[in-house]
């Protein structure tokens, strides 16, 4: 079967570009796969993206370029557009919090949540990552979503069990993932704080100016130097505004490192409090769950031990599957 891999902006570190490689990695070994790719950067996100047929996108080509595959898996807005003129598109869904899905009248706005309507209307099926934004997503369209939810990286089940030395926030920096409220939050706590991730230049500059002597910033890792990361870290600080999933904190997880998280959307799901981790909803709570972390590594080892055994369950093979399953229903015997 020949399938397209569509995602309109390859431009950062993200989860849903993360998606895009390991689709590309896994079903490459049983069907023709291409990458649709829209604002493809490759020093600003994944290597291996790289490694794949892909047909660079523009902006109105994806309102405009008709796929010749099999079935197409498209994960972003441009991408959705696909199915306007392939019916046998499959939308995977990472998030619905993109701006034009949440009010404004200005004409642009209207324009693309007609579009975002009609398109995802037209697709043979939705998926999403978590029932959190499933949920979202079925109240939104008025149609059925399925969950098929990421995977850990595997190479992090390798990791010690251990006890590291700072707490580790992994993710993008942008205003949605409560890296102000993070660093409000951690200002009093006595350990230090490693951001990993990156962003645009003013808003990491924003970010610098809030952060205290013991926030350092590193820039994005990948492979060896953010499995390394992960290796140091007593626990993940976590807490983003309605996170759809929870990639880092999945990882955090695997890496035997117990999760510091806001229970806010699909996190609430992820990770399970007193279990795999520590919830905590204000500064407050914030406090005393980090004050119960530095004081007691045999909980720090339960938790992350308890964090890695259910990580175990979410494998990037299976969300494969999942997303393949979806593809062969949409081409109906044309493979």
């Amino acid at each position: 079967m020949r399938i397209i891999i569509a995602h309109s902006h390859l431009d950062s570190f993200g989860g849903g570009e993360r998606a895009t490689l390991e689709l590309l990695r896994h079903l490459s070994a049983r069907h023709a796969v291409e990458l649709w790719a829209g604002g493809y950067t490759p020093q600003a996100t994944f290597a291996g993206l790289g490694d794949y047929p892909r047909r660079d996108i523009s902006p109105l080509g994806w309102l405009r370029d008709t796929p010749r595959a099999d079935a197409v898996v498209a994960q972003t807005f441009g991408a959705y557009l696909l199915a306007l003129r392939h019916p046998r598109t499959v939308s995977y869904l990472h998030s619905l919090r993109s701006v034009y899905l949440h009010g404004g009248w200005r004409p642009d706005l209207v324009a693309r949540r007609a579009l975002d309507h009609r398109a995802l209307d037209s697709a043979a099926a939705l998926l999403a990552n978590s029932t959190y934004t499933a949920e979202q997503a079925q109240r939104r369209y008025e149609r059925p979503v399925a969950v098929v939810p990421p995977g850990a990286d595997e190479t992090l089940f390798a990791l010690p069990e251990r006890v590291g030395r700072y707490a580790l926030y992994v993710g993008r920096l942008v205003p949605e993932k409560g890296l102000e409220r993070l660093l409000a939050w951690s200002a009093s706590v006595p350990i230090d704080l490693v951001i990993v991730g990156a962003g645009t230049a003013g808003y990491v500059a924003h970010l610098r100016a809030l952060a205290g002597p013991r926030t350092h910033f590193t820039g994005p890792l990948t492979g060896a130097a953010l499995a390394g990361a992960y290796d140091g870290a007593r626990y993940l600080t976590f807490v983003p505004h309605a996170e759809e999933f929870g990639l880092a904190a999945l990882d955090a997880m695997a890496a035997a490192r117990p999760v510091l998280a806001a229970p806010e959307g699909g996190l609430a799901e992820l990770v399970r409090d007193g279990e795999t981790g520590l919830f905590a909803r204000d500064a407050r709570a914030f406090a005393v769950a980090s004050a119960r972390l530095l004081a007691n590594e045999a909980l720090c080892l339960r938790l992350g031990r308890t964090g890695r055994a259910r990580a175990r369950e979410y494998t990037w093979a299976r969300f494969a599957q999942g997303v393949e399953a979806a593809c062969l229903a949409a081409a109906g015997g044309r493979a």
